[in-house]
Parts: C-alpha cells; sequence; structure tokens
C-alpha cells in the first residue's frame, strides 16, 4: 500500500480544506458508462450551523485530473440514524478487510 506524500493542488476546490477536514487526500473515481476517471479527492463529514438537524457527507474530485467530468462537488444529506448506519457499514467492511489480512 503507498502512501502519499504531497497531496496535489486542487485548483478551484469547492469543498474547503481545513485543519478541520475529515480526509483532505483521498483516491476516488468518477463513474460513467463506459468509462472511469480516477484522482485524488477530499473526504468531509460535517454538521452545518444553519440545519444542524442533518449530516453532511461532501466529496469531491481534483477537476485537474479529470476530462469528462466538470468540476464540481458532491454531497449527500443524511439524518443523524442514516449517518449511523453508514458509520456502522464503513466499520463492518473495514473489520472485514482487516480481518482478510490477518488471516
Amino acid at each position: 500500500m503507498s502512501v502519499p506524500v504531497d497531496p496535489p493542488n486542487m485548483n478551484e476546490r469547492i469543498t474547503s480544506v481545513t485543519a478541520y477536514t475529515t480526509l483532505d487526500f483521498v483516491e476516488g473515481a468518477a463513474v460513467g458508462p463506459g468509462w472511469t476517471e480516477t484522482g485524488a479527492g477530499v473526504l468531509n463529514v460535517s454538521s452545518p450551523d444553519d440545519d444542524p438537524t442533518r449530516v453532511e457527507l461532501q466529496f469531491e474530485l481534483d477537476g485537474v485530473d479529470l476530462d469528462r467530468l466538470p468540476h464540481h462537488a458532491d454531497r449527500v444529506d443524511l439524518t443523524p440514524e442514516q449517518a449511523r448506519t453508514v458509520a456502522s457499514e464503513l466499520v463492518r467492511e473495514a473489520d472485514r478487510i482487516e480481518g482478510e489480512r490477518d488471516d
């Protein structure tokens, strides 16, 4: 497993990257019919001050790496219950992968 040393410079970023950003460098992909483009991205989880009833999950690929997809960020608005379900599934899958790796 390789770990990037210097994240790429994401010009014209839509998702704010701060000291509080959940993950300011992840590998991601945009997938369409018959094509896939991969690149660096930003993933953030927050609860907006203007609507504390929802959890916001944001993902943005660096537009520099993409040819087919206009520069944009994706957002999913989750209720607290939905956020807990996603978190539980992430932990379950991570545990499964680590368990397989240990075997």
